[in-house]
């Protein structure tokens, strides 16, 4: 870099870096068992987990309810006990005028980080990344779906989307047990069910768009 500070992390991906246009995230909210969340998907990235650890397959996605509300639903459209982490862009954060702390602006001005921001609510670090189109959407059926080998982390939501009904869905499938599928993990499973007229056909859905994982810190 040519001025300023770069941090990364002990795997060498860079977190914070101002000579770049990228910010950072910082967690905003938390929650240890929810069902469901209020968040603006525009502006804030949220992650999730199931809180159960002791489930063998469970399905996750969010259900848009009304405005920012959203609901944690399986592939029926039952509710889902979820541990979430949201998290916010520090460019979209108010920068502290005052206090003591840590700010780090990149190199367009915008702000990267902002130590005064963290409130008690710890941190997070993505450790993993899809980029779009490279998950086939098949679930633990294909491993050309298995995003990560450890359910336990946390991914991001914003791109999932469930309606209720088995017909459509598009979220993730974590897996305990491998009996039920290609291995422990999470998937990404995402599909259409169409009627021809002459049965039903399932269409199996990309990740349009990339998909974060991530580790929380003590939040």
């Amino acid at each position: 870099m040519a001025y300023g500070i770069s941090y990364e992390t002990p795997n060498g991906n860079v977190q914070i870096d101002s000579d770049t246009t990228n910010t950072g995230l910082i967690v905003i909210s938390s929650a240890a068992s929810a069902t469901t969340v209020t968040f603006n998907s525009t502006k804030e990235i949220l992650f999730a987990k199931p809180s159960s650890t002791t489930y063998t397959r469970q399905y996750l996605a969010l259900r848009l309810v009304s405005g920012s509300s959203y609901r944690f639903e399986d592939i029926s459209g039952n509710l889902v006990n979820t541990e979430y982490i949201l998290a916010k862009w520090s460019n979209e954060q108010t920068t502290s005028a005052s206090g003591y702390g840590l700010q780090v602006f990149n190199v367009d001005g915008d702000l990267a980080y902002d130590s005064t921001l963290y409130t008690g609510n710890g941190g997070i670090g993505i450790v993993a990344y899809a980029p779009q189109h490279t998950l086939s959407g098949a679930g633990s059926s294909s491993t050309s779906s298995l995003i990560d080998s450890d359910p336990d982390l946390y991914y991001s939501m914003n791109q999932t989307f469930a309606i209720g009904s088995s017909s459509q869905f598009i979220g993730y499938e974590f897996v305990k047990d491998a009996s039920v599928g290609q291995g422990i993990g999470t998937y990404w499973l995402a599909y259409l069910v169409f009627d021809t007229g002459f049965g039903s056909t399932t269409i199996s859905l990309p990740n349009f768009t990339p998909t974060f994982v991530a580790e929380g810190g003590s939040i």
